[in-house]
């Protein structure tokens, strides 16, 4: 079938009027592949490998598109090339071509995921870890990009979120927040050890104000079903629970006996 006209309609990219009449757009490198550029002729067989082909290649410039806009791991690629239903072989020859120009590379990714994870996010190393692991990444690839992290930056990191949280701290006992504290840092991924060498150096602020805050709201409360020593034992233990020391429940007790009149 000869081919009419052949126009560039945008960068790499063909159209062709057919001498039915029909109109086909296509990419430089199938041109040359099939040679009509120079031939200006194709076959009905040619053709129909030269459409396949060119459809192929829509996706392979869209996933260009996508991946230099947001790195991508081999999995993240996979998922997000469902949408256009391609078969197997198609889509290992998409992932192989990605990868020989350098475009899909888990290394690469694993490298980028873990320097900015470590320095831009509040994640610790081994939430940092779940999240190569989440996007496909091999074990390999994992020990070599987590070998990067600077240790001490992200102890530094999670020395300033501790200081942080204790600072803007309005609710909770010193023990209460420890505890929390430990807790929460743990699912962000720290070492218990390292968290309790972080509160170890905090300066802890006497939470007196806040037991007496606490000790009114609780009696308010417990007036309502509870008197005089029922009262008393009830209020110490709620005070108790919260993280205060029986010693400071006490000494809050005496100071602000009128509550139990």
């Amino acid at each position: 079938m000869k081919i009419l006209k052949i126009k560039k309609v945008g960068n790499s990219k063909y159209q062709l009027t057919l001498e039915n009449q029909d109109v086909v757009t296509t990419y430089e490198d199938l041109l040359l592949k099939y040679g009509i550029l120079y031939h200006k002729e194709v076959t009905e067989d040619e053709l129909e490998q030269l459409l396949k082909e060119t459809s192929t290649s829509d996706v392979y410039y869209k996933s260009v598109k996508k991946i230099t806009t947001k790195l991508m791991s081999v999995h993240d690629y996979k998922k997000w090339l469902k949408q256009y239903h391609l078969k197997k072989e198609e889509e290992e020859q998409l992932i192989k071509r990605l990868k020989e120009v350098g475009l899909l590379n888990d290394q690469v990714y694993a490298n980028a995921y873990v320097s900015d994870q470590s320095r831009l996010s509040k994640y610790g190393k081994g939430k940092i870890e779940q999240g190569l692991k989440e996007h496909g990444i091999g074990k390999l690839e994992q020990e070599k990009a987590l070998q990067e992290i600077d240790e001490l930056w992200m102890y530094e990191k999670l020395q300033q979120m501790v200081f942080k949280k204790v600072e803007q701290n309005h609710r909770y006992s010193n023990q209460q927040l420890k505890q929390k504290l430990v807790s929460e840092f743990i699912s962000l991924g720290y070492e218990k050890a390292d968290i309790l060498e972080c509160l170890s150096h905090v300066k802890w602020k006497e939470d007196t104000a806040l037991l007496e805050k606490e000790l009114e709201k609780v009696v308010m409360r417990a007036k309502r079903k509870h008197q005089g020593r029922e009262l008393m034992a009830y209020v110490k233990n709620k005070l108790y629970q919260k993280g205060f020391s029986l010693e400071q429940i006490n000494v809050c007790i005496e100071k602000n006996n009128s509550f139990f009149e």
